[in-house]
């Protein structure tokens, strides 16, 4: 690997001179370097390893135990979100000496005019180093094979979609969660009903008695993971799960080449509430299933739990592209480790009718067959 010293200038108008160089071993740009030409490298998912992409030279990622260190979650996120990282810094490619400026969320790109794979190491140094990595288990040609399988089954998509839609461009990025674990216990309260029917001369009747229903909850949870990118979309992300955290690898920057990595850039309230929102919402299915008989619509009331979280911050695999039809584009997901995908698909007016017409149709059908049955065979 080859590194440099040389740290961001300062992306403030009128202001030309470079920042003097960092001390060495804080590079803030770092190469995955091919150890046999001197190529770029970037990590083959297929294969686990660093491939050179000219002599094609393999190298096993370096993976160095590293123990998190513990954090203060309010002074991350501080550090995350601050104002006056919204100022662009102009990084250096060392191969080629282009200027290159990277968005305060981002931490890994390739420059757009070598295609070296470049790491911004002052963006995951000291308090920022994430404390795992999952790295992509598939790649990018395997893709549309993933759309098939999301596309099978679905009779709504216009017949036109599969011939007329293009790909765009696939990145394959990084995502930054914050995965909880810990424990939640109290008490939640519900709504509920029970119902008696009996026949009393010629009347038959039906009572309902309604009750507030207490439990008592008390669960463990581990490796919930919540993004923490605030330019890519929640439900999204949430719809990717699960990852399989047994493949967490101690974090290297040799994962890194060749994709693109953001850093969170979410304000701690938002994740934490999303995640407590889950939480919660758990705790409330376990407390509902164990209500059981006689009772019916159980509705949730209100509750009172306690939380006890930890949290580590992950890198996840995703690609993110779009699917262009018919003018539109077509936003997708993909699980970069189990190859799942997620997306919003278009549906067809004619495709949709006929759907539709077919099943009301068969649904009178049905009627029309049990009402004959009934007053027809009887006579």
């Amino acid at each position: 690997m080859n590194d440099t010293a040389m740290l961001p200038e300062s992306a403030v108008s009128g202001q030309t001179d470079p920042v003097p160089a960092a001390p060495s071993g804080d590079a803030a740009v770092k190469e995955q370097k091919c150890p046999a030409c001197g190529g770029s490298m970037r990590f083959d998912p297929e294969k686990g390893l660093l491939v050179c992409e000219f002599c094609g030279t393999t190298q096993k990622v370096r993976e160095e135990p590293y123990k998190a260190k513990g954090f203060d979650f309010d002074a991350l996120n501080e550090k995350a979100t601050d104002p006056s990282a919204a100022a662009l810094p102009v990084y250096h490619c060392v191969s080629c000496g282009a200027e290159l400026i990277a968005p305060p969320e981002q931490m890994a790109l390739t420059c757009p005019y070598c295609s070296n794979n470049i790491v911004l190491t002052d963006k995951m140094s000291g308090s920022l180093r994430p404390d795992g990595i999952i790295p992509f288990r598939i790649s990018a040609r395997e893709l549309p094979d993933a759309l098939k399988r999301f596309y099978r089954g679905k009779v709504l998509i216009p017949k036109r979609f599969f011939s007329e839609s293009t790909m765009g461009k696939v990145t394959g990025v990084y995502v930054p969660f914050w995965v909880f674990s810990g424990s939640a216990g109290g008490d939640v309260s519900f709504n509920a009903e029970t119902e008696n029917r009996y026949t009393r001369g010629s009347y038959e009747i039906t009572e309902t008695s309604r009750y507030v229903l207490e439990r008592r909850v008390s669960l463990a949870f581990e490796n919930l993971p919540v993004d923490a990118s605030g330019r890519i979309d929640d439900k999204l992300m949430d719809s990717l799960e699960p990852f399989d955290m047994r493949e967490e690898k101690p974090f290297d920057v040799g994962y890194l080449a060749g994709f693109t990595a953001d850093r969170f850039d979410s304000p701690k309230k938002n994740v934490s509430a999303r995640a407590k929102k889950r939480i919660f919402a758990t705790a409330a299915r376990a407390a509902s299933a164990n209500v059981g008989a006689p009772y019916r619509n159980v509705r949730q009331r209100g509750g009172n739990l306690r939380l006890n979280l930890t949290a580590r911050y992950l890198l996840l695999p995703v690609y993110l592209f779009e699917i262009q039809y018919n003018g539109k584009a077509w936003p997708f997901a993909v699980n970069g480790q189990s190859g799942e995908a997620v997306g919003e698909l278009p549906i067809g007016k004619e495709e949709s009718f006929l759907h539709f017409g077919v099943r009301a149709a068969a649904v009178v059908f049905v009627m029309m067959a049990a009402f004959l049955a009934k007053y027809l065979g009887g006579g």
